[in-house]
């Protein structure tokens, strides 16, 4: 792309331009004179880049309606709107457990959305699995009233690290096929917009600062607890990919557990996450002293999980209460690991896990206060499983942004 020259009539054109639409999507509604007072430009300057505007439909310009109007006589004044449907995003999380898709609006407010649940033999066969977000695309787009050829960007958030670089994806054991894969291509071909994919949890990290518990926190870090763990990393107010798009990969932190990591998963996670609690529930109801956890697993011992531990847990039972002190204490020495290099403000804990509240909550800051020498504020997700798409639709707005405005928009 070429740079126009400093100080060209036609850099000036796009300067002011993108300085009018950002101004009456952030003050808007506006009048035209408001706006040239706001914005300390010329009013014949304003009046010319709002006609450009309104030629190219990012903007319209109505009559105030009763509650807009300012209580003198005269002409009603008219007043410009930024147009959000004037084009729409897609934020798309593909997950080893779900698929969700949402269709946003170019102020990111979500208009529609699928759910799908990802089933063995999808998480085994990348084909399959692609298919079905193409499907639940299609739905989503439907259920929005809306065309594929009007999306502006799609943001995409899947396990594993995503090369800088190449694109390719690596350290994604949930899904088969997904090694090596260059998701970002393979989803280019179906639609007329970029496509830019991101690890789930770096999206989470975006989502939360954006419209979650990370609100005006420059120093945060993300700990996605489920099956497996991982975390995101907001230093400065942003987001810190590393070198190669690794950064947070804290389920590989080294740890020494009662049993040798299997199925892909990091020590870490092996240790402390949701398979964790299923093997030691399993291991206590089969001893006989977890004969509640067996009780409310229906009597079948292989589906005693996490979900399971922490609703006997809640009920004061011993067996479920001694499960949660163990892997609760390993989960903040990780944690704990990772924040005391970072020296975080605020730890944010999402995934499963997070569920069970202020059973998890207050025990992890107990620990995190014994760990550390200045331990951070600990606060569960307010955006839960939707924060994976919500980020993903954070990524694909901000794109849209650094087109409208013609001047890039704050880094995330």
């Amino acid at each position: 792309m070429n740079r126009l020259p400093a100080g060209s009539p036609q850099l000036l054109r796009q300067l002011n331009s993108a300085h009018v639409l950002r101004a009456i999507r952030t003050h808007g509604p506006i009048s035209r004179a408001e706006l040239a007072k706001t914005i300390g430009l010329s009013k014949p300057t304003v009046n010319e880049v709002v006609e450009g505007l309104l030629g190219k439909g990012t903007v319209l310009e109505s009559e105030a309606n009763g509650a807009e109007r300012p209580l003198r006589p005269g002409r009603p004044a008219r007043l410009l709107r930024f147009r959000a449907d004037f084009g729409h995003v897609l934020g798309i999380d593909i997950g080893a457990n779900k698929l969700l898709v949402v269709v946003a609006d170019l102020n990111g407010d979500v208009i529609a959305s699928e759910r799908r649940p990802v089933r063995a033999r999808e998480r085994a066969d990348a084909a399959g699995l692609l298919k079905q977000v193409q499907a639940a695309a299609t739905n989503a787009l439907a259920a929005a009233r809306t065309r594929r050829s009007l999306l502006q960007a799609v943001g995409v958030g899947t396990p594993g690290v995503v090369d800088p670089a190449t694109g390719r994806l690596s350290l994604a054991p949930q899904l088969g096929g997904w090694e090596n894969l260059p998701l970002g291509r393979r989803l280019q071909r179906s639609f007329p917009c970029p496509v830019f994919v991101e690890n789930e949890v770096h999206l989470s990290v975006l989502a939360e600062r954006w419209r979650g518990a990370a609100q005006g926190i420059d120093d945060a870090l993300f700990v996605q607890a489920g099956y497996g763990i991982g975390g995101g990393l907001l230093v400065g107010g942003r987001l810190y990919r590393g070198a190669n798009g690794a950064a947070g990969e804290i389920g590989y932190l080294p740890f020494t557990d009662d049993s040798p990591p299997r199925d892909g998963l990091g020590p870490f996670e092996h240790a402390a996450g949701g398979s964790a609690y299923a093997r030691h529930g399993r291991r206590a109801g089969a001893a006989g002293g977890g004969r509640r956890l067996l009780e409310l697993a229906g009597g079948d011992l292989d589906a005693i999980d996490a979900e399971i531990v922490f609703a006997a847990a809640a009920e004061s039972d011993g067996a479920a209460l001694r499960i949660l002190d163990t892997l609760i204490k390993r989960l903040a020495r990780g944690i704990a690991a990772a924040a005391i290099v970072v020296d975080p403000r605020t730890v944010i804990v999402g995934g499963g896990l997070s569920r069970a509240g202020e059973m998890l909550l207050l025990r992890l800051e107990r620990e995190l206060a014994e760990l550390m020498p200045i331990a951070p504020r600990v606060v569960l997700s307010d955006l839960g499983e939707e924060a994976v798409a919500l980020g993903a639709v954070r990524l694909a707005v901000q794109t849209v942004e650094d087109h409208l405005f013609g001047i890039a928009a704050e880094a995330v």
